[in-house]
């Protein structure tokens, strides 16, 4: 089923929403802190939260027909960062200065982003070309 152009907007704002709660709430230099770091220090609540947030993005990705090669890392960077969670003390500390679900988000964005343009026709800069599904320079 192809998703209208107002239907991959509504998903990408909805999947770049999840990414700012999660990991862009609180700016301190070049760190961010979200609802994930916060939570991750309730024992289970963060796990839980990571896992709902993950299984959220994954799912919008899926309805806007994002490559399987982009959820599969991002599933891999979100699954990372809730093992990296579950060691006591340290694991949320290091979990704390990843922002992994604000990362995959940002891939399912640009990657709804690059369908959007190839609706409106857009045509790639000059000297670009592509391998293995990501715009490399020529």
């Amino acid at each position: 089923m192809a998703h209208s152009r107002e239907e991959l907007i509504a998903i990408r704002r909805s999947v770049a929403l999840v990414g700012r709660f999660s990991d862009g709430l609180l700016r301190i230099g070049p760190f961010r802190l979200g609802a994930e770091a916060a939570l991750s220090w309730i024992p289970g609540v963060g796990e839980i939260y990571g896992g709902l947030a993950a299984a959220f993005l994954l799912t919008q990705g899926l309805r806007a027909r994002v490559p399987l090669h982009i959820l599969a890392l991002c599933a891999a960077l979100m699954l990372g960062r809730t093992l990296i969670n579950a060691a006591p003390v340290a694991g949320p500390l290091a979990a704390d200065a990843l922002a992994l679900h604000g990362m995959s988000a940002g891939l399912i964005v640009k990657a709804i982003d690059r369908r959007l343009a190839e609706m409106d026709g857009a045509v790639r800069p000059a000297g670009w070309r592509r391998w293995r599904g990501l715009p490399v320079a020529a």
